[in-house]
């Protein structure tokens, strides 16, 4: 039997208040260039992630539901296109999987952008179109999104609101984005964890450990009026001291909760990860601006009531424009199309607000300059046993990271670096029909970005080291009852060399190597006994040149390699793809453990 398929059609939801998009508004478009000279690519071109199987193998959902259809031709500065969800009878909850599929093209050359979707104002996908280098360019992203089951009843219960904001213009460029997003909805027995195909359903399987069952409730951390703002739920960050916040009253029976931190970045610091340490050099001279020169370090963080409740320095995703476009084309860059989220598991502060009354949680980034755009889950678990609990926060240490700066540059040449450490340990408890239970979270982080330019300012380097441990205890009467223990390690290289065509201030014939690393190891164990551990490995390597000029690629091209391998005690798979050229010369994959070499 065929799995039902319902649509949606889009219809304008009426807003309160009229927003007109102005020069302070929120916009999520990048500031490069499409390509202007192209190698000859054949219509129509995929954009592929290698990640997962795809995550309709061997299993068929119970039915798929076409949420949202919208053609996104010239929105910049409108609010994010939205509709009201109806859900079909013969696929009532509980489901045991929940997957989005995004699939989107481009008509024609346009600029890559930045997207969001939203279910009533809680983010559950960040995402980045490709670079369109021809006509008719096309692309799928999937994601498991089971751990938003409290969004999807409620969507369901209340035929609640699905927004997707896509910023796009065709003023320049004509090519416009066309979205389908579709919810598939599956019952019955999950494919075995030894089957490949059970892990067709997320990039990074290990994000499971971190929430276990999904929330009992979910609660929106976004701009309370997205659905009528010209910068949608987003909120927008512009410099070190701007925190937003969102005033949020949680049940007073909940006993855990967990803060999902949605970002991506903009403008001067769309690639932060590359900006040198401001110096007076830097300052005064052409090629590196000073607001572009504050060093590679940034850390997004949270607050409850304006006290710091943790952090993580963001893994670097590349956009589709950014080092050498011709890299991620038709590969795309880790991470690009299900950004990154950033998980802080405030269960140690629930004491501090279980007394019925509004906390405002604030977002920021250290360090940042225009612009970041952010939104953030608080994630909710509650006692159905009882009315309301009682907790307290029993241990808070939080130093300001060690951060070491260091830039010393003569004429154009130079190098800077930035180094930080820190440890963070936070502790309470709640009492609850579990028992009075402790939970102790504790944060390490090291981090070192290092730029060098030399040869005249011919040759530059970049590398960054980024590495966490969280570690997640869950006690009672000073017995371990559950430890959870988080590797995360982002590392990247990055090395260019250029010559002048013709003259200073002509275009620039830029060679560029790359590689770049997600890393994540994830240990459970319950009652002092190892109940899991999976290690993720996302690698790329790529080579290639491009003629900049004015900053952005005229003609160029890129080979580059991508690893992805995910192993647990019962699975082993890895999807190793070659691309040269924007021709893909290599694609395998291996299920077996046995047949697959560690990387």
């Amino acid at each position: 039997m065929h799995p039902s398929l319902f649509l949606l059609l889009l219809f304008p939801l009426s807003c309160t208040t009229f927003y007109l998009p102005t020069a302070a508004a929120a916009s999520s478009l990048p500031e490069s260039s499409p390509l202007q000279t192209m190698p000859a690519i054949s219509a129509p071109f995929e954009h592929l992630d290698p990640t997962l199987p795809p995550a309709f193998t061997g299993q068929s959902p119970k039915c798929s539901v076409l949420a949202l259809r919208h053609h996104f031709a010239h929105t910049l500065g409108s609010p994010p296109a939205s509709t009201n969800y109806t859900h079909p009878k013969g696929c009532p909850a509980p489901w045991t999987r929940i997957v989005l599929e995004l699939s989107a093209s481009a008509s024609d050359l346009q600029k890559d952008r930045v997207a969001a979707v939203w279910i009533d104002g809680a983010e559950i996908l960040r995402t980045s179109t490709p670079l369109p280098l021809a006509p008719d360019t096309y692309w799928r992203v999937e994601k498991d999104i089971t751990q938003y089951t409290a969004l999807l009843t409620r969507l369901v219960q209340t035929n609640g609101t699905i927004s997707m904001m896509l910023e796009n213009s065709i003023a320049a460029l004509p090519g416009i984005y066309s979205v389908n997003l579709t919810f598939h909805f599956y019952r019955g027995a999950v494919a075995a964890a030894h089957d490949a195909r059970s892990l067709g359903y997320a990039a990074h399987p290990t994000i499971k450990s971190l929430y276990r069952d999904p929330a009992d409730l979910i609660v929106p951390i976004s701009h309370e009026k997205g659905y009528c703002s010209s910068g949608g739920f987003w909120f927008r960050i512009d410099n070190a001291l701007h925190v937003p916040t969102a005033a949020v009253t949680i049940p007073r029976n909940a006993y855990r909760a967990v803060l999902e931190i949605f970002s991506s970045y903009h403008e001067a610091d769309k690639s932060w990860y590359t900006n040198p340490l401001r110096s007076s050099y830097l300052q005064d001279h052409a090629g590196f601006s000073a607001g572009a020169a504050n060093g590679g370090f940034r850390q997004v963080y949270a607050t409850i009531d304006g006290r710091f409740v943790g952090g993580h320095i963001p893994f670097a995703t590349i956009y589709p424009s950014s080092i050498n476009p011709y890299f991620w084309s038709p590969v795309t860059a880790i991470g690009a199309f299900d950004m990154p989220s950033y998980d802080i598991n405030v269960t140690p502060f629930l004491g501090l607000m279980l007394d019925g009354l509004p906390h405002k949680i604030g977002l920021g980034v250290r360090d940042s300059q225009p612009y970041w755009l952010l939104t953030a889950n608080l994630h909710v678990w509650v006692d159905a046993w009882s009315d309301s609990l009682e907790g307290d926060l029993v241990e808070y240490i939080a130093p300001e990271l060690k951060i070491s700066r260091q830039a010393g540059w003569m004429s154009e040449d130079g190098q800077s670096e930035v180094l930080a450490e820190g440890l963070m340990q936070f502790a309470g408890w709640v009492s609850s029909s579990n028992g009075n239970l402790t939970t102790r979270v504790i944060q390490k982080v090291k981090f070192k970005n290092q730029v060098q330019v030399h040869n005249r300012g011919t040759f530059s380097q970049v590398e960054m080291v980024n590495k966490e441990q969280t570690t997640v205890e869950v006690s009672k009467e000073r017995q371990v009852l559950e430890r959870l223990q988080l590797l995360r390690e982002g590392p990247l290289q990055v090395q260019t060399s250029s010559i002048n065509m013709n003259t200073m201030g002509g275009p620039r014939l830029e060679r560029t190597r790359m590689y770049h690393q997600l890393q994540e190891t994830v240990n459970l164990n319950r009652n002092q006994q190892a109940a899991t551990t999976s290690t993720l490995i996302d690698r790329q390597d790529a080579e290639g040149s491009a003629l900049m000029r004015g900053g952005s690629a005229e003609w160029g091209s890129g080979d580059t390699r991508s690893i992805y391998k995910y192993r647990d005690e019962r699975t082993c798979y890895q999807r190793t793809m070659n691309t040269k050229g924007g021709v893909i010369v290599a694609d395998s994959t291996s299920p077996s453990c046995s047949s697959v070499a560690d990387i």
